[in-house]
């Protein structure tokens, strides 16, 4: 027996078995008794003007959280789809919320709250915009950023270098990459600092390896009066590159 299928449908086919198989997947490695996605402490805050609605912030919290969650599990590719969907869809998606706090400063209103999205009906919209869930997963990555002038011939590694103290300024919280930095420690400034002339070559083992981190990344910023090089020194997944 034969059967003639459109090339149109069987795409439709191998995508939908697709989505399936990931679905497997994602409740796989979640936990099974876990039947939501809680987005925890968002914070909103508004002029407390005569026109105020409280319920009005709350449902800007709602549009947030779930912003939250997409950009969480699904890729960038796919976010921009989902980040139409109306209020009234994200609202039924939504199992429960809480209010942590609320408060009025200087004529100002605060709230936060925590938001529990059904993953089913979750699933079923993403299923519906063609976009397959991804599995967010956190990751340590030890960062050493260190700025070599070679006019002064002077390191810059701790609380005097930008980078370092400005790195993790602008952190989220569905950021999936924890970035560690070194701590002010002077027998590796010293260490480093003897290795100047030397530093393309130099693997930072020793620094590296008090940290227990596989993952990492050496920024070297070579600058005169005349350039800016960067040279930068990764291992992730298993692999190295320079």
């Amino acid at each position: 027996m034969r059967f003639n299928i459109k090339i149109s449908n069987l795409k439709k086919l191998y995508n939908y078995i697709w989505f399936l198989a990931l679905l497997n997947i994602f409740f796989f490695i979640c936990n099974a008794k876990a039947n939501t996605f809680s987005i925890n402490d968002i914070e909103i805050s508004t002029p407390f003007e005569i026109n105020f609605n409280k319920n009005k912030i709350i449902d800007e919290g709602f549009m947030e959280a779930f912003n939250e969650l997409i950009l969480s599990i699904a890729k960038t590719k796919d976010q921009k789809k989902l980040k139409q969907t109306s209020l009234a869809k994200i609202k039924s998606m939504i199992e429960t919320f809480s209010i942590n706090e609320e408060k009025f400063i200087d004529e100002i209103y605060y709230l936060n709250l925590n938001v529990s999205f059904s993953k089913k009906k979750v699933f079923d919209l993403l299923e519906s915009n063609n976009v397959f869930p991804s599995l967010p997963t956190k990751k340590n990555i030890f960062f050493i950023p260190i700025i070599f002038d070679q006019n002064k011939n002077e390191i810059l590694m701790f609380s005097e270098n930008y980078l370092f103290n400005n790195w993790n300024f602008n952190n989220k919280k569905y950021h999936l990459l924890n970035y560690i930095l070194p701590t002010e420690d002077l027998e590796d400034f010293n260490l480093i600092k003897n290795k100047s002339n030397n530093l393309e070559n130099y693997d930072f083992q020793e620094i590296i390896k008090k940290y227990n981190l596989k993952d990492y990344i050496i920024m070297i910023i070579f600058k005169n009066n005349e350039e800016i090089k960067i040279l930068n020194k990764i291992n992730g997944y298993k692999k190295f590159k320079i």
